[in-house]
This record gives C-alpha cells, structure tokens and sequence, in this order.
C-alpha cells in the first residue's frame, strides 16, 4: 500500500492510527515506541458489538467479558480492539446456535417431570442432564447454546444420580479432566 493511500487519525492519549483508504487499520503509530504493525483488520467496541448486532453500551459487560470471547489483541487507553476476523468468526458461531425452541425441546424431553422454564433457570443442570443421557445431536445443540466450558462447570456441579459410572468416565475422557475424580454420591446422614 502506498502513502498516499493512507490516513493518519489521531487516537487520544495513545497515538496515531494509520489507515488504508477503505477505513481498515494498518498500523499504529504510538507517541513513544515503535510502530505497531496490524495484521489484517482490527475492531474496537463500537465496531465489535456492531458486528454482533448487539448494543455498545452493554457490549463490554456483557459480551466482551464471556469467557468464550476472543482475546484483545491490545489493550490502549482508549479501550480494547480486537481482530476482526476473530470477533466475525465468535459472530458467525453465535448465528449457529440452536434456537430457544430446540433447546426448550431438549429440556422437555430429558427432564420430564419438571416445566422446561424450570430447567432452564438451572442451565447447569440441564447440561449435566444431556452429557449423562442426551442424543449426540442434543450434545451438539447445547454445546453451541452454552458452550464448550459449560461441559465442564456441569460435571463440577452435578448433583448425585445425574451421571452414571459410564457416562462419568466417558467425558472425563473426552474433556480431558482427571480420570480419578469420584463420580457424585449422595451422602446419608
């Protein structure tokens, strides 16, 4: 890219923010320092939340603070930017999810007895409840609702009789935990 094609835009308390004439950052240029070299294109919150067709206000709190979001590539005084690439690929699994339907289906069908509303109030639950006796579809469809971490969090929090022997070991395995943590008992008095 040539000179001429690019813009300098001030970036307050930081520096200087070159740009390629189709608006995409190249490379900033802090006051004090070596210039910072972008890889592709980068976005900061505004942009970001745009990106997920969700509000800036509430986007830090609520979204760039999830465990499964990506990882700012920086962090200036003027806020956190990410790569673009990466918050469009969080974008496009988000668009993936299964919708509130199929998982109130889900529910319905693996916890019987109770209204799905119920269930799903206790999301925990009802992850435990798909790892121990779900269709690998269910398994597929509550991994893109709650995520890959959910797994996890579930087996730590399962109640005792949730889980059998079997299907205890096989996602230890499978999320590569420690094979000797005890499977939940219950415990009398």
């Amino acid at each position: 890219m040539s000179l001429a094609r690019q813009r300098l835009r001030r970036l307050p308390r930081y520096g200087w923010a070159v740009e390629g004439d189709d608006g995409t950052l190249v490379a900033i240029r802090p006051d004090h320092g070596p210039e910072i070299v972008v890889p592709g294109a980068i976005v900061g919150t505004r942009e970001a939340a745009d990106r997920l067709g969700v509000r800036p206000p509430n986007f830090v709190r609520d979204w760039a603070s999830r465990p499964d979001f990506p990882t700012p590539i920086a962090t200036l005084s003027s806020g956190r930017v990410w790569s673009a690439g990466a918050v469009d690929a969080y974008a496009a699994r988000r668009r993936d999810r299964p919708t509130a339907e199929r998982v109130e289906s889900i529910a319905r069908r693996l916890v019987w007895w109770q209204e799905p509303a119920r269930t799903l109030a206790r999301p925990l639950d009802l992850v435990a409840r798909v790892m121990a006796g779900g269709s690998l579809d269910d398994v597929r469809d509550t991994e893109r609702a709650y995520g890959r971490a959910s797994f996890s969090r579930a087996m730590d929090a399962a109640a005792p009789g949730v889980f059998d022997r079997r299907s205890w070991s096989y996602w230890l395995l499978v999320l590569g935990r420690d094979r000797t943590l005890p499977l939940p008992a219950r415990r009398l008095p």
